[in-house]
Order: structure tokens, then C-alpha cells, then sequence
């Protein structure tokens, strides 16, 4: 047996067995030395014992969530202190000590059986989402009003968290078949345990199928708000959410090979970007041509003007043409908002000088110039596939901005001209401290 290392505490959790006896009431029947023992049947042949015990209790878990997870945006909940997730009515205890057994309170399906992880990833999420946006109002971008979008957004997935959790404890918690049944179930399909078994085993598999992108995070999707624009949102200009883009705002951004043109390596772009806060905007540039190229001179051009969402948040050092910022910089040589990536729909060998062919703009990101060919066969033309698989017009191109939390904000059509930069001005004037030049 491992013994603890001094002043260390173990904690278990221990199933109480339930009753329909409507008096049972495990709280005030269970016995510190009952639960001991239990544990002790559990780890059999193994022994647990404990010099003393600080924490004993008894409790029942259910289903909640929080009314509200902010109090007038200056104190804020997240994670497990918004929301619990357990059908079970069975009981539990808790014994937590120092040299001691730690026996929680709280019901199988939790605790034993934990399912898919989905209350602690929902936490690093709920905390992922509110830090960017405390971050963006105390640092003076965005104004104090998108800290509502946090409860706004949060609550909806916590209220979908506890949709799954309802049918899929109750899945764990269901007796499965004796596996004589499923055994019969392999040989004779018309029987009726085989059946009953049968049934059991898809119905479990087809819940997990079903929401086993939600349960990675991928499936959790927000609803639009002024910092998410929906294809429906109420926009002027006809450049946002151009038609055939499959990448929706709301989503967390896919995941797409590209070569980074500086070293030739095969890199995944979601990932080439850190989370410090920054918007991501991603111009999806298409194939180089001399149309492509001016619409990119165009964006560049357009951004730096004085009324741009770039140039109202320059950092100090980059406002005298960008002299005073460190070689070193990869992300965010212009602000500390926004940091830029060019995926161009070509061979990386022939992109080997992004300076010959990109605005200075752009060509400063030089750790952040992409071509878009690695083959990826599960498209049925493989060549372009980031732009393919986002749903990028090669012939028009596309700014696809995502949120420092990295779910897409906004997607705008690639143009010539000033269009481009007037919506991303749109979007950004919705929620920032400092008034954009309006579109025209």
C-alpha cells in the first residue's frame, strides 16, 4: 500500500445504496463507519485505512443552473458554480482527512462513471470565453457592454450541457443487459433479451455520436450578438457573410493544414496564433491573380487610413510606420488587437519572397504567409483545400475574423476597393471604445 506523504489528503466518492422506502433518507441514516467499510469492499484486496478524518458528508446531486452568472458585470460565475449535472437520485459520502480516506458526496453518475468530461471542459470554456472579454475592456478596445454577451452565450451551452447529461447519465445508470443476453443477441437476433440488449448497446452508442462533438467543444455553438454576425444579422454592408461560406460565426474556427511559406512547414493554421487576446483575421486570398493582388493592396491600403479599426488601435511603438517594434514580433507587429495571416491558394515554392506580391502590410506578418497546398483527400479536389473546406470563392476571396476565444466573429467578401474595410469597420465599431469611419 502507498502511504500518503505527510499533512496529504485522499478523497473517494461512495455510492450509498438507494431505496424506495419514501422516508429513506441517507443524510441523517449514514454512518461514517458505514462508508468506511464500503470503501474498504470497493479496493478489496487492496486496504485503506486513515488515521482521522476532517470532512464527512452526505449529499444528493441534481440537475440546476444559476438564474444569472453576473451581478451587474462586476462579479461573475463560471464553470461548476453556474451549473450541476446528475440525474441520478442516489446518494453519496464524503470523508476527507489528512492521512485519511476523502469519501465525496454526490451520485454515481457522476463520480464513478464520468461520462465525457463535459462539467470540467464546459469550466475552461465559461473561463475562456470571459477572460478575453474582461481583457478587451480593460485594456480600453471594447466597451463595458460586451461583458453582457458572457451570460448571454455561456447559459444557452450550460442549458445544452444539461440536455445531454439528462440522457446520457441515465444511459450510464440503466443496467445494462446481463451479457448472456448480449450474446444471444449476436446469434439470435429475434429473441427477446437479444433484442432488449441490442437496443441498450445502439441506443447508448447513437447518444454518444450525437453529441460527442459537443462534448470535445467543437459542437458548442453561440448565437448572434454584436460580436458574433450571423448571415440574418441586419448589416449594411452586402460584403459580410458572403454566400457559400460553410464556416459560420458562432463556430470555433476548423481545422485546416497549410505551408507556411517561411520555412516551408506543414503547419495547422488554427494553431499558428496564440490566444493573447488578439483578434485573428485571416484573409483567405485565393489565387494570386493580378485582381487578387489589388483587392489585397486595397485591404492593406484601407486599414491603415486614419478611420480604419487598425489605425484607431495602433500599438505606441508601430504609429511611426511600425520602426520601434521588435524583429522579433510575430503576432502583433501593428496592435496588440489584431494580428493577420494570408493563406494564398498556391504552391509554396513560388511564394518563397511574400514581399514581391503581398502589401507591407502584410508581408511584415512574414511568419504568418500560407499557401493553401496541402492535399487533404476527404475533398474531392484536393488542391486549395483551407480554402475549399471553409467554403472560399478562389476566384473572390474572403476576411475571416476570429474572436480571441477563437470562434469566428464575422466573415467579409475579399473586394477591391473600399468595401472590405468598411465592414470590417462596421463590425468592430459595434463594439469598441473609439468611433470607425462608417461605411459609405
Amino acid at each position: 500500500m502507498v502511504i500518503p506523504r505527510e499533512n496529504s489528503m485522499v478523497r473517494l466518492y461512495i455510492r450509498i445504496a438507494s431505496s424506495s422506502d419514501p422516508d429513506f433518507d441517507p443524510r441523517k441514516t449514514a454512518t461514517e463507519q458505514e462508508v468506511q467499510t464500503t470503501a474498504k469492499k470497493i479496493l478489496s484486496p487492496y486496504i485503506i485505512s486513515r488515521e482521522n478524518v476532517d470532512w464527512f458528508s452526505v449529499y444528493p446531486i441534481g440537475q440546476g443552473i444559476a438564474a444569472t452568472y453576473t451581478l451587474d458585470q462586476r462579479v461573475f460565475l463560471g464553470g461548476d458554480a453556474c451549473h450541476t449535472h446528475s440525474v441520478s437520485r442516489e446518494h453519496s459520502a464524503l470523508i476527507a482527512g489528512f492521512h485519511s480516506i476523502t469519501l465525496d458526496s454526490a451520485d454515481v453518475s457522476s463520480f464513478v462513471q464520468p461520462k465525457a468530461g463535459q462539467g470540467m471542459n464546459t469550466a475552461f470554456l465559461d473561463a475562456q470565453n470571459l477572460a478575453w472579454k474582461i481583457h478587451a475592456v480593460e485594456s480600453g478596445f471594447a466597451s463595458r457592454d460586451i461583458l453582457k454577451t458572457y451570460e448571454a452565450e455561456r447559459k444557452a451551452v450550460a442549458e445544452e450541457l444539461l440536455s445531454f447529461d439528462n440522457k446520457y447519465a441515465k444511459l450510464f445508470s440503466q443496467h445494462a443487459p446481463p451479457r448472456s443476453a448480449q450474446g444471444l443477441a449476436e446469434t439470435h437476433s429475434n429473441g427477446g433479451d437479444a433484442s432488449s440488449a441490442r437496443d441498450h448497446i445502439n441506443e447508448f452508442v447513437d447518444t454518444f455520436k450525437e453529441f460527442c462533438a459537443f462534448t470535445s467543444g467543437y459542437g458548442v455553438k453561440y448565437g448572434p450578438s454584436e460580436i458574433c454576425w450571423s448571415p440574418s444579422h441586419a448589416a449594411r454592408s452586402k460584403l459580410i457573410s458572403p454566400k457559400g461560406v460553410k464556416l459560420n460565426p458562432g463556430r470555433l474556427m476548423v481545422a485546416v493544414d497549410v505551408t507556411r511559406v517561411s520555412d516551408a512547414n506543414v503547419v495547422a493554421l488554427e494553431q499558428e496564433i496564440p490566444e493573447n487576446g488578439a483578434f485573428r483575421i485571416y484573409i483567405f486570398a485565393g489565387v494570386p491573380s493580378e485582381s487578387r493582388l489589388e483587392a489585397l493592396r486595397d485591404f492593406a491600403h484601407h486599414s491603415n487610413s486614419p478611420v480604419s479599426y487598425l489605425a484607431a488601435y495602433l500599438r505606441p511603438d508601430a504609429a511611426a510606420g511600425g520602426d520601434g517594434v521588435s524583429y522579433h514580433e510575430k503576432h502583433n507587429r501593428h496592435s496588440h488587437h489584431f494580428a493577420f495571416s494570408t493563406i494564398l491558394a498556391a504552391k509554396h515554392e513560388g511564394l518563397e519572397n511574400p514581399a514581391t506580391i503581398l502589401p507591407p502590410l502584410l508581408a511584415q506578418y512574414r511568419d504568418h504567409v500560407y499557401a493553401d497546398d496541402v492535399t487533404d483527400r476527404r475533398l474531392s479536389k484536393g488542391m486549395a483545400a483551407a480554402h475549399r473546406k471553409i467554403g472560399v470563392d478562389l476566384e473572390q476571396g474572403l476576411v475571416l475574423v476570429v474572436r480571441p476565444d477563437g470562434y469566428v466573429g464575422v466573415s467579409v467578401a475579399l473586394v477591391q476597393g473600399t468595401g472590405t474595410v468598411e465592414a470590417l469597420n462596421e463590425y468592430f465599431g459595434a463594439f469598441v471604445t473609439k468611433k470607425l469611419g462608417l461605411p459609405l
